[in-house]
């Protein structure tokens, strides 16, 4: 049973520590026997990022707790843990709301394009199955994903244009030349989990009109960044 009675004050950093330093089945079974509410406030009582990450292991599925957690502490948790494909495991238990807020976070820095964040990101997301990376994908501008792969793939055809509109090309086609490693493992995802997004996404990444192609680009990732600061600027005004 849990610690916590009629009798006791509830100290959820106290409860914490205890839970920690217990066996884990003890532990798992003592804070099974907490409400839900209750649970929150001692994950979020918990500042240590990792220390965190372990109260949502001490339950069967952990999907509900996180959705209820606050992107900011979510955000700290994956972010310990980014670029080594551990995230993975705690990412398609993010609502899409949650995920959409994260993305607005950690890919702009200084109002422009943080590249190396979202490419992390994307290496995280393509260790996940195609349902949930899908849905993720979704989430992420189209504009955005094309202006982090350009330039490091190319699709040696004088047909290039007529490929992708007939969608006859995929990640293992033998015109597509790679030059890393990350830029083929994100496209294999992509095509996994959507093929009407693999064509779109590389008819962004390519152009079918070279000429207003940077045009293009520059526009769409104006746009998306003027839909993240709409995005942010409601969210700060329904927090008050």
């Amino acid at each position: 049973m849990p610690f916590l009675n009629n009798l006791t004050v509830f100290e959820p950093q106290i409860e914490s520590d205890t839970l920690l330093s217990m066996p884990i089945a003890e532990a798992e079974l003592v804070f099974q026997g907490y409400p839900t509410n209750k649970q929150l406030e001692i994950i979020s009582a918990t500042r240590d990022p990792r220390k965190r990450e372990e109260l949502y292991y001490f339950v069967p599925d952990c999907t509900e707790l996180i959705q209820l957690s606050s992107t900011e502490d979510m955000l700290q948790i994956l972010s310990t843990s980014l670029g080594t494909g551990y995230a993975s495991i705690l990412i398609p238990c993010l609502s899409s709301d949650q995920f959409e807020e994260m993305m607005d976070i950690v890919v702009w820095k200084d109002g422009k394009l943080d590249e190396k964040s979202l490419d992390i990101w994307l290496f995280e997301l393509s260790l996940c199955d195609d349902e949930d990376l899908s849905q993720f994908l979704y989430r992420i501008d189209i504009g955005i994903l094309a202006s982090m792969l350009r330039g490091r793939f190319e699709i040696n055809s004088d047909f290039l244009a007529l490929m992708i509109e007939s969608g006859t090309i995929d990640p293992s086609s033998k015109e597509i030349q790679f030059k890393d490693e990350r830029s083929k493992h994100i496209l294999d995802a992509v095509w996994a989990a959507d093929e009407n997004l693999f064509t779109r996404l590389l008819y962004e990444v390519f152009g079918l009109d070279k000429e207003e192609l940077t045009s293009e680009l520059s526009t769409s990732l104006e746009r998306a960044k003027e839909e993240r600061d709409q995005r942010v600027e409601e969210r700060d005004r329904q927090m008050g």
